[in-house]
């Protein structure tokens, strides 16, 4: 009963904490800001904190004292914004506190994903053990997955819980999102149901339905939820006649978490194409009514983090892109022909030609053009992409039934500026699509908001159209509401029974993690990896961990230590 308290509580005040960082984020780029939702403010402030972590790992790792700091700043400025009225901070506590009620169930876990110990756990941990170690993706594969989840996980380790709240980032976005979701469906100053507000609501049930496994989270899914957030203020910002109505807030959020985005999963610095026609509308003498120098400052000081940590870790401004690897300028690069032959790997990995049991022959011919298809097909497309496929048409299938029951059949029209704004972003989702599909097409590398835009943006439309009575169908969206909250409920509850059959040794409600012996190894200047001796990959092994000892060792960078190839 305790560590259900402390996970609660513990959550409940990280949140609060992130909240604070959007705040505050907004406070000084755009006070405008601070009108909008509390969910985008907490995305926000996880931007913020990521910012954080990525500057502080280069001087202090990232134990407990620095990370009580941390939140305790955090949740002081929360209630700093909460209790100050002249900032213009909204927030519905009752609605915050419901919803984080309705999904604590989500957080409950007794088992992680399958990657969770092979890199995403000790990844996370060597951040609390140590600051900043140049060279670790020689160790193994894990330290070259890049991802701000890793940052953020070092920043919520904390006493009594230590690292059983890893997991969280994905149910805290999920929850954010959830705010943001709810918020646009029940603005009491709504006055039409346009395209935004289905848009919202098939995008709010689809998460919910097809997400409510928070341990299986990893690093793919929480920017691909986030995406579908920002489509409806896209959608807003080409509605404009003159340059000096586009909606400045809206550009900024949207620059902001495309940024956050991309330090969840480099591709998806892809999604920044949404935001390109604004400058076939603009004249250069015109950007500054669009686009804010703090806010551009901030996207910059983000993506170049991001690249100094990819840098750090393998040598690679860019991995999996040998292009980007500077083998023969850093000591700890990973050399591009291994780059290479691990592009390949992600790439028929994706493309269904190797699996957990078996491989296909011929790899190389396999990944070219479309040889790869067929078998596709078979493997993937009929079984995860066909699943969900269906389950998508069958949201739009009952939203649609509900909403059109006795209601006036005529249309009205959509004007040309909406037209123009839905344009842009069905060809935009449609090239992202088209290089999702040719280079990593399963859905958890991208494919899930680009497939969900593809097919809610159209019913979203078809909706919009209809002349609607707003206060009968409002009635609708409450019960599909209700009925959404209630199935993710019922699923996490099914679930955590199907895990107790699993699970033998579990500490429910906290997840997994076993104790493991470890073989320590000098490679020297001072710096020791650890090995587990049962080869299971790194649970709570002392890091930095890795599955294998490997052709390495330790020499110093400055100040900071470094792990490189053996010549």
């Amino acid at each position: 009963m305790i560590n259900f308290f402390v996970i609660f509580s513990l959550v409940l005040l990280i949140s609060l904490s992130f909240v604070g960082y959007g705040s505050i984020l907004s406070y000084f780029l755009d006070r405008r800001l601070l009108k909008i939702n509390i969910g985008y403010l907490g995305l926000l402030g996880l931007f913020t904190c990521t910012l954080i972590s990525y500057t502080t790992i280069i001087f202090i790792k990232h134990n407990y004292y620095h990370n009580i700091l941390i939140h305790l700043v955090g949740i002081i400025i929360f209630f700093y914004f909460y209790l100050s009225k002249k900032n213009n901070f909204k927030i519905n506590i009752k609605r915050f506190f419901t919803i984080f009620i309705l999904l604590f169930i989500g957080l409950l876990i007794l088992r992680n994903h399958d990657d969770f110990n092979y890199y995403h756990l000790t990844y996370s941990l060597v951040l609390t053990e140590n600051k900043l170690i140049f060279g670790l993706g020689n160790l193994g594969h894990g330290y070259n997955h890049h991802s701000s989840v890793f940052f953020l996980n070092s920043i919520i380790f904390l006493p009594f819980i230590k690292h059983y709240l890893f997991h969280s980032i994905g149910w805290l976005t999920l929850f954010f999102v959830n705010l943001v979701f709810i918020d646009k469906l029940t603005n009491k100053n709504l006055k039409i149901l346009d395209f935004s507000y289905f848009f919202y609501l098939f995008s709010f049930l689809f998460i919910n339905f097809k997400f409510f496994r928070i341990g299986g989270y990893g690093t793919d899914l929480s920017g691909q939820i986030i995406m579908l957030t920002i489509i409806p203020l896209i959608y807003e910002i080409y509605k404009f006649k003159k340059v000096k109505e586009i909606n400045n807030s809206n550009l900024n959020l949207s620059i902001l978490l495309i940024t956050y985005c991309s330090t969840l999963k480099s591709m998806m610095i892809l999604n920044f194409l949404f935001l390109v026609p604004l400058l076939f509308f603009t004249k250069l003498k015109n950007l500054k009514y669009i686009l804010l120098p703090k806010t551009i400052l901030a996207s910059l000081i983000g993506l170049f983090l991001l690249i100094f940590m990819n840098l750090s870790f393998t040598g690679c401004a860019v991995y999996p892109v040998k292009q980007t690897c500077l083998e023969n300028k850093l000591e700890w690069s990973l050399s591009k022909r291994h780059v290479e032959k691990m592009n390949k790997f992600y790439q028929l990995w994706s493309k269904s030609g190797a699996g957990l049991n078996y491989k296909i022959k011929n790899d190389d011919e396999y990944i070219k053009k479309l040889n790869w298809v067929s078998n596709w097909y078979e493997r993937y497309f009929t079984y995860k992409f066909k699943e969900t496929l269906l389950g998508m048409f069958f949201l739009v299938f009952l939203v649609t039934f509900l909403y059109q029951l006795n209601i006036n059949q005529s249309f009205k029209k959509i004007d040309s500026l909406s037209k123009r704004s839905i344009k842009i972003i069905c060809i935009i989702t449609s090239l992202l699509f088209l290089e999702w599909f040719l280079y990593h097409p399963a859905l958890r590398y991208g494919g899930y908001h680009l497939l969900a835009i593809l097919i809610f943006l159209p019913f979203s439309i078809f909706l919009a159209k209809k002349n609607i009575n707003l206060k009968k169908k409002l009635s609708v969206t409450f019960t599909l509401i209700i009925l959404s909250f209630f199935l993710f409920n019922y699923k996490n509850f099914k679930r955590i029974k199907e895990e107790f059959l699993i699970v033998k040794n579990h500490n429910f409600p906290l997840f997994y993690s076993p104790k493991q012996e470890s073989t320590k190894i000098d490679i020297g200047n001072d710096i020791s990896i650890y090995v587990p001796n049962d080869q299971k990959g790194c649970w709570t092994v002392k890091t930095p961990c890795t599955h294998y000892a490997g052709n390495v060792e330790g020499d110093s960078l400055g100040p900071f230590k470094m792990i490189k190839r053996k010549n």
